[in-house]
């Protein structure tokens, strides 16, 4: 991977009054956090776009670490979208830390792989067994009348000592592979990590995936992000991963 140049750190630290909340960006950067709230041990962060966009070429880092104690709840303010760049790769690559205690709550808005992008994002989250978080990301293949790039995904995630995930997708708009992703164009997940999943027993549970360890990944492949049913599954979990504040 080439040498970040289009980097952006987000950092919560539990202080009296107010937490430290540490932020930076890149000039150019296609992330910008933006402070939206504190309290001594929370942080409300915006992540918005500095560009909108991935070009060929561009290697865009995050970089999120998150207190001991202390939760986070990070938004986005428009999606992204990986242009068109003949095949040449870019990359983005987001590394979270949790420590003792911290929760993550980051809902992510999509990212658009326009026909001709290349795009290799990998997320590798090393987080306490204290430590809780739930994520949800989404991937749309085209823009209108297109059929989309290239998307390498990698995900490696670890509570304490234990592998909770490790996922690579390689996936192309443009040929569709059965039993990936087919002739879907959206691609939506949400991953709890660190707590079980407290859905009852008369919840549908055809697209959640339980891990090994204490987690869980739900998945939709669909043609339109509005029929996703994974609102319901979002809105549990994060229920669950604030009633675990108490």
């Amino acid at each position: 991977m080439p040498e970040p140049v289009l980097r952006a750190t987000v950092g919560v630290t539990a202080a009296p009054g107010r937490a430290r909340v540490a932020l930076s960006a890149a000039v150019g950067a296609t992330l910008v956090p933006r402070l939206l709230h504190r309290t001594e041990n929370s942080a409300r962060v915006a992540l918005v776009a500095g560009g909108a966009m991935i070009l060929g070429g561009d290697t865009i880092s995050l970089d999120i670490h998150v207190g001991a104690g202390c939760l986070l709840e990070l938004s986005e303010v428009g999606g992204t979208v990986v242009y068109n760049a003949d095949g040449v790769e870019s990359w983005w690559t987001t590394r979270i830390v949790l420590d003792d205690g911290a929760r993550l709550v980051w809902r992510g808005l999509e990212t658009v792989i326009s026909d001709g992008a290349d795009l290799h994002r990998r997320t590798d989250i090393t987080m306490a067994e204290s430590a809780r978080a739930v994520i949800r990301e989404v991937t749309v293949f085209g823009r209108s009348g297109e059929r989309g790039g290239r998307l390498l995904l990698e995900s490696a995630v670890t509570c304490g000592d234990t592998p909770l995930l490790v996922e690579s997708l390689d996936v192309r708009g443009d040929r569709p592979q059965p039993g990936v992703l087919g002739r879907h164009r959206v691609m939506e997940s949400v991953l709890l990590a660190g707590i079980r999943d407290s859905r009852s027993s008369d919840v549908d549970a055809c697209d959640v995936m339980d891990l090994a360890g204490p987690g869980a990944l739900a998945r939709h492949l669909g043609e339109h992000l509005h029929e996703s049913p994974l609102d319901p599954t979002w809105d549990r979990w994060t229920r669950t991963l604030m009633e675990d504040l108490t």
